[in-house]
């Protein structure tokens, strides 16, 4: 009888580990969801913001005209400067996105 009270105990136990180590695991992939979609949105914003001050720059060069030739030759060198780092960026928050989807698939496949 004690043994059967022992078994059903332990098993109980294991139960109960399991479904806490569940909601935990649950917890995790969630918070994990969570972050890589932060992430995305943190990334596209300041690749974006490289894009959006090339163009501005690009619309000061147009409005300042013909006259000062040499500033607006600078403004457009300084758009195209701004645009290829949006570029850069763009490719490095692509990397980090797929690094990113792989630890959680991974991190989804130990759980």
């Amino acid at each position: 009888m004690k043994k059967l009270m022992l078994i059903v105990s332990m098993g109980l136990m294991v139960c109960s580990t399991s479904a806490l180590a569940a909601n935990k695991c649950q917890a995790l992939k969630e918070e994990l969801k969570a972050m890589q979609a932060a992430q995305t949105q943190i990334m596209q914003s300041l690749v974006n913001n490289h894009e959006t001050f090339a163009s501005s720059l690009e619309e000061y060069s147009a409005a300042v005209g013909v006259a000062p030739a040499k500033v607006s030759k600078e403004m457009n060198k300084s758009a195209d400067a701004f645009r290829s780092r949006g570029v850069q960026g763009k490719r490095i928050a692509d990397k980090l996105s797929k690094a990113t989807s792989d630890l959680f698939v991974r991190v989804a496949q130990c759980l």
